[in-house]
């Protein structure tokens, strides 16, 4: 997904310079240096980043659609380069952090615990009526995540599933939330962040297994996937205003509690939402751009460049009336995006999924062209071309 981001940074007349454990990664092709190092593995990052500065004047250090936002931020520091509070993504990383922060702030949440073994966890879900969520500290595309209905199901090999997801020692165990039936209750919102002010970009509807039985042409278009993998979005969202005011403040007051309102130039803010008959629950903040080819593909489909102006701000650009109209406003506004996955029968989480866009002026439209393009493999990119 970083790939449209390596291909404008070198069009742009720059050198790219990437960083992967794997030397044959998708973007390897494009880079003009290779670093073989983890993207988590700080430490590596900032000593290859220091050598590198003595080859090349480094201008920007940007990702989209990847959790590394906290290397990405301590090594731009370190370079004395554009870059947000590493506190401020090192928050956000953690999910027990960000709980933490968000609780604070009095910010609707499910209720949480940050445990380091199998019993406490077990008590912890008991509390709570013995249904509850097993999450990874620090990890992503639902990499460990298991949904408890039953105590009996908080086996051992859930818990270790969700220890060994992520680097911290501990689980997160939170309330099971139940989400709306009459509406797709999650969601996706992008915002930018300029000198404390944020401005909305945009919010998408999250697709899974159930969401396809309020389309009524489309609901067996997936069988029998299981009901926690996502399986795509359509770009934008559709909710009552109300609701959208309602998240765009709770997104707010969480962008101030973390530390947003002090932060100079300009950044984004993504979060994740459900909707629950309780209200808006603010699952989820990360300080870079969305993965699941939203801002890479449903956005540009929809005529906006949100990874163009990601890598503009990186620059130290200012963001004003001319940058916005450039890179974050909708040239299609009326219409939708959809974005799909191809996602196999006995997968488990988020990984290894293809995908393929589709557009139309109505939802169901466009969901109908992305399943078309999936079925031909149109898949969003190819980086072999």
């Amino acid at each position: 997904m970083q790939a449209g981001a390596a291909i404008k940074i070198q069009e742009a007349g720059y050198k790219l310079i990437i960083t992967d454990m794997n030397p044959d990664c998708a973007c390897a092709g494009y880079a003009d240096e290779l670093v073989e190092a983890d993207t988590f593995d700080i430490n590596k990052n900032l000593k290859s980043s220091r050598t590198l500065s003595k080859k090349y004047s480094i201008k920007a250090v940007v990702t989209a659609a990847a959790d590394c936002h906290e290397t990405v931020s301590r090594v731009g520091k370190s370079l004395g380069l554009h870059a947000i509070d590493p506190l401020i993504s090192r928050s956000c990383r953690y999910k027990n952090f960000t709980r933490d922060l968000l609780k604070k702030a009095q910010i609707l949440q499910p209720r949480f615990k940050s445990v380091k073994g199998l019993k406490e966890a077990r008590e912890f879900i008991g509390a709570l009526g013995g249904r509850g969520a097993l999450k990874a500290t620090n990890s992503s595309g639902s990499r460990g995540f298991s949904a408890i209905e039953h105590i009996e199901e908080l086996t051992p090999e859930a818990f270790d599933s969700a220890l060994s997801a992520g680097t911290t020692g501990n689980v997160l165990v939170e309330e099971l939330l139940s989400p709306l039936e009459s509406e797709i209750a999650e969601l996706s919102v992008e915002t930018v962040w300029s000198n404390g002010r944020m401005y909305w970009l945009n919010w998408v509807d999250r697709l899974f297994r159930k969401d396809f039985l309020l389309f009524k042409g489309l609901k067996g278009a997936y069988g029998d996937v299981p009901w926690g993998v996502e399986l795509g979005h359509i770009n934008p969202a559709v909710h009552r205003s109300e609701t959208k005011e309602k998240i765009r403040d709770m997104i707010y007051r969480a962008g101030i509690a973390i530390g947003m309102g002090r932060e100079r130039g300009g950044h984004i803010l993504k979060a994740d939402v459900m909707l629950t008959a309780d209200g808006a629950y603010l699952l989820e903040l990360t300080p870079r751009l969305s993965g699941g080819w939203d801002s890479s593909g449903s956005t540009p489909a929809r005529g906006a460049d949100f990874t163009g102006g990601a890598i503009a701000m990186a620059l130290n650009r200012r963001l004003d009336i001319n940058m916005w109209h450039e890179y974050f406003e909708y040239k299609n506004p009326s219409l939708y995006a959809s974005v799909m996955a191809r996602v196999e029968p006995d997968a488990k989480d988020c990984i290894g999924r293809r995908f393929a866009v589709g557009t139309g002026f109505e939802r169901e439209a466009s969901i109908g062209a992305a399943l078309k393009n999936l079925k031909r493999e149109n898949y969003v990119i190819s980086v072999e071309q």
